[in-house]
């Protein structure tokens, strides 16, 4: 099993539980060498409960996680990040907070920084093209260490259509020309499997997306994405998206990348 894991949430986002200390407890336990706090990110003057951190919870949030790495120096190596998407006009925010951590993730998971759109239901053909544009500008920054849940726009699509599978190309051509690691979010196979034309499958990790992935020179590894503690013990979960993927000539990541 993998033994890092840098997508972790807190209870500030909102839409998380447990304590920040719990997550680390849970990450010790289930062997982990390496774990990464990447809550969601705040906006400046935009309040976002249940979706995201309020802006004034940031230094709450860095402190915390800096403390916990100092305590389990030499036991769990804990590093410092945050989850986000990406909209242009916001670029200079991004670049503040991407100073302030190790890392940013990028998961593009609104069409608006409000919250208002989401790319997680079911979508038209346009607003699925707008979320491969989004990611494609985001990748261009350099500013993402790696794109989290990249199929998540077939949350609720009934088929992998022709727009589908464009936008799989645009995203896997422009993380391998980036070398940006794409991430198989494990959180998605909760969901469980439901009937797609082809067959029965996960909306993500989506195995018609990582069947295009696996045609270029993109790197990818696992993540838990947890919401809580308890997500960081739930081994059969990650076995049952590494199954689901068995087939395909993906490049995993074997080492801690941060």
């Amino acid at each position: 099993m993998q033994n890092f894991n840098y997508h972790t949430h807190t209870s500030r986002c909102g839409h998380a539980v447990g304590t920040d200390r719990e997550y680390v407890k849970a990450a010790i336990k289930q062997g982990y060498k390496v774990l990464g706090f990447s809550d969601h990110a705040p906006y400046r003057n935009i309040p976002s409960p249940r979706i995201r951190m309020d802006w004034d919870m940031q230094d709450d949030y860095i402190n915390s996680v800096k403390e916990l790495k100092r305590e389990y120096e030499g036991i769990i190596d804990i590093h410092l990040g945050m989850e986000t998407e990406f909209y242009p006009e916001y670029l200079d925010e991004k670049k503040e907070l991407h100073d302030k951590v190790e890392y940013l993730l990028l998961g593009q998971h609104f069409i608006k920084p409000t919250g208002e759109g989401t790319f997680f239901r079911q979508n038209t053909d346009d607003q699925i093209m707008e979320y491969a544009e989004r990611i494609v500008q985001a990748l261009d920054t350099g500013l993402f260490t790696y794109l989290c849940h990249p199929d998540l726009y077939m949350v609720k699509q009934t088929e992998f259509n022709e727009t589908c599978e464009k936008v799989a190309h645009i995203i896997c051509k422009k993380a391998a020309e980036t070398n940006t690691p794409l991430e198989i979010n494990v959180h998605g196979a909760i969901r469980g499997k439901y009937p797609f034309p082809s067959g029965e499958q996960y909306f993500y990790p989506n195995k018609q997306f990582w069947t295009i992935a696996s045609q270029y020179d993109t790197r990818c590894l696992l993540g838990i994405d947890a919401h809580d503690p308890q997500h960081l013990l739930d081994s059969k979960i990650i076995s049952d998206c590494l199954e689901e993927l068995a087939d395909l000539n993906l490049n995993f990541i074997k080492e801690p990348i941060i």
